[in-house]
């Protein structure tokens, strides 16, 4: 896969937004639910009352959706769940469900995220030019994006996930330098935690990943309405936590192909030394 390649299907054939509407998070919990059921081997409805389709996790937290543009079906989906002074839950998913331990003392500054809830569906649409596996991969490397966009624009201190070995290898072939930090549990599976400095994610997958996340952003200085209004809704979250406005300056300043990841990096070490 090369970076041409995966900007046009991220861009021309597959679209990445912010589930906002009733609509869109019913097609989170559809994903969530292909997913998990073979798992639990669980009908829908007992899925849901458990809470493995939506939870209060999710009341916390940024969810991505990705879209075939030509069917307009929905083909995957991300959760960003955050952490800051406002919010009821201080403990991510891994620690209060996975039982990671031994963390805490990355945890401790504010606002922290942690990606979890990454799916796809099984059976997306035939592509014309590469296999279901090629495209999967791409797919995941889009739901990646939408994380780099959610944490460009909210400046998370550090990024959690925690994950399969085999999903942690994909996004080091894209420059996804997560570090682990404790022992593989059992937590739908064995999966183990890892986490990354902000900064060092920016700058490393800036190559890989800066066209496609300034597409979104730009798309997203030109019609910035819905998620405002996404943001004054959230009692969680303040128009002052989101970067969007400096954002869209830089493109202003700098023009279209601003690297916008080094630029806020570049702010925020300025800050930090003053």
């Amino acid at each position: 896969m090369t970076n041409d390649e995966a900007f046009k299907v991220l861009t021309e054939e597959y679209t990445l937004k912010l589930a906002t509407t009733e609509q869109e998070l019913q097609a989170i919990k559809n994903i969530r639910a292909e997913a998990y059921q073979p798992i639990y081997k669980l009908p829908y409805e007992q899925l849901e009352v458990k809470g493995y389709l939506f939870n209060e996790y999710d009341n916390q937290a940024f969810n991505y959706l990705l879209q075939h543009k030509k069917t307009g079906q929905y083909a995957g989906t991300v959760r960003n769940f955050f952490v800051n002074g406002k919010t009821p839950i201080k403990r991510m998913p891994m620690q209060k469900d996975g039982h990671v331990e031994g963390i805490e003392y990355l945890t401790q500054k504010f606002p922290i995220v942690e990606i979890s809830r990454g799916a796809l569906i099984q059976n997306l649409p035939v592509h014309n030019i590469f296999s279901a596996l090629q495209l999967r991969t791409i797919l995941t490397y889009g739901l990646m994006i939408a994380t780099r966009i959610n944490f460009i624009l909210y400046p998370y201190e550090r990024v959690f996930s925690i994950m399969e070995l085999s999903m942690h290898h994909i996004l080091k072939r894209q420059k996804v330098n997560f570090e682990q930090i404790g022992e593989p549990v059992d937590y739908y599976g064995m999966r183990t935690p890892f986490a990354i400095e902000r900064i060092k994610l920016l700058e490393e997958t800036e190559e890989s990943m800066g066209a496609i996340t300034r597409h979104y952003l730009k798309a997203l200085c030109k019609d910035p309405e819905p998620f405002w209004q996404f943001i004054d809704a959230n009692p969680y979250l303040d128009r002052s936590d989101i970067r969007l406005e400096r954002i869209c300056e830089l493109f202003k300043t700098y023009g279209e192909e601003a690297e916008l990841s080094y630029l806020l990096a570049e702010e925020e070490e300025m800050t930090a030394g003053i």
